[in-house]
């Protein structure tokens, strides 16, 4: 059945919807504000009002804020944009080494720059006199004032001669070469630029009455590997990062097939190749010829089940590695500052049993007596570390006759 739809004609004369009656309705339109405007602030209830914050609240909202107003003020000290010119420099150049042409570690690339922001705002902090050169423009006037800075805090003199050559490294990158002087001539007295690199007291663990093997043990009970990286860094006189990068199922190498000049090669079979993880990437060759050394290298390998698996363990990456090891160190006291000893101390323990192996006396540092130049010579050379593990003889004392 079909619907017929009417259809009405609209005229544009219509008056049915009269001007006059649009405006009114128009007029009495409501144009009040609304009862919540979008930006309307209520005041905060009673109950609000009364309620008592906790203590660890406040201090750390205090903190906060004390954090916020030191970074404001670090933000106004200096030159407008020295921050920004200064890591373009970093950015530029912290990967090139100082003399060689090669590229230089994280740790040294870390160490340099948070030296030059810490240099550069200790320069602004300044007050008398006031400096606001630029990262660029780096004088002699600025140095002084460092240096002056350093020894009043009463830095050791090892350390102002490794910020001193950051600085020769940075004055390299403003192309201001030679423009640092030898640290005498900053300080007003030249003795403290005297820096010592010879041992002058014995740091291993024997000498501060610590058995390795107890202490080793009391280890192993509560984290193997940590127990094993300590005695890999007993017998074969290892570095942290070098035990931690081993892989000790590839690591042996047949002595005989060592293509190196040198008189120890032939006199021993077998030979653990230190490379990965040692400084300046320099290959060393530590002799498996203990039983001691074979044991600790068969415990390396029951931990580490992949043929290329290193002894870290697997499931970190080196920087976790690493704080894993202190935190075992400061667990069971082996620091300075509860046992007087630190796991750097065993390689000295290595050294020095391996030149009292090899020259029949104790080593320098423990009191051993003079011997023949050429028996010192070869005992220091079967020794991982020379004058700064093992000292040397008093000034009194004379060489024996050979």
């Amino acid at each position: 059945m079909e619907t017929e739809m009417e259809r009405k004609a609209v005229s544009l004369n219509d008056n049915s919807n009269p001007l006059e009656k649009t405006r009114r309705d128009l007029d009495h339109y409501p144009t009040d504000r609304h009862p919540f405007p979008y930006n309307a602030v209520r005041e905060r209830p009673a109950a609000y009002k009364a309620r008592v914050l906790p203590a660890a609240y406040n201090t750390r909202m205090r903190k906060a804020r004390k954090a916020a107003k030191a970074e404001g003020n670090d933000r106004r000290i200096g030159p407008k944009g020295w921050k920004d010119q200064l890591q373009r420099l970093i950015d530029e150049n912290n990967w090139r080494h100082a003399s060689k042409p090669k590229g230089v570690s994280g740790k040294t690339k870390d160490e340099r720059a948070t030296f030059l922001f810490a240099a550069f705002r200790t320069l602004y902090l300044a007050t008398k006199p006031k400096f606001m050169a630029e990262p660029r423009n780096l004088t002699n006037t600025h140095v002084k004032h460092l240096v002056e800075h350093w020894v009043a805090r009463g830095l050791s003199s090892g350390t102002l001669q490794v910020y001193m050559s950051h600085l020769r490294t940075y004055c390299e990158w403003i192309r201001h070469p030679g423009m640092i002087l030898p640290l005498e001539h900053y300080l007003p007295d030249p003795a403290l630029a005297k820096r010592t690199c010879v041992a002058q007291e014995d740091k291993s663990w024997i000498a501060h009455g610590i058995v390795p093997a107890e202490k080793f043990a009391e280890i192993r009970a509560y984290d193997v590997r940590a127990a094993c990286w300590l005695l890999m860094c007993l017998v074969f006189g290892a570095r942290l990062k070098e035990v931690l990068m081993l892989r000790p199922h590839l690591a042996e190498v047949d002595g005989q097939l060592l293509l190196i000049a040198d008189f120890r090669a032939g006199k021993c079979e077998i030979y653990l190749e230190l490379m990965r993880g040692t400084k300046g990437g320099r290959v060393r060759w530590v002799a498996i010829d203990t039983l001691e050394k074979r044991a600790a290298l068969e415990e390396a390998k029951r931990l580490v089940k992949s043929e290329t698996g290193h002894l870290g363990d697997p499931t970190k990456d080196l920087a976790q590695n690493i704080r894993r090891f202190k935190y075992v160190c400061e667990k069971f006291g082996i620091t300075k500052a509860l046992l007087g000893v630190t796991a750097h101390g065993l390689r000295h323990q290595y050294a020095a049993e391996r030149y009292e192996k090899f020259s029949g006396t104790p080593a320098p540092v423990r009191g051993g007596e003079p011997v023949a130049r050429e028996i010192d010579r070869e005992a220091r050379l079967r020794s991982p570390t020379s004058w700064v593990t093992l000292g040397k003889p008093s000034p009194g004392r004379t060489w024996a006759a050979s």
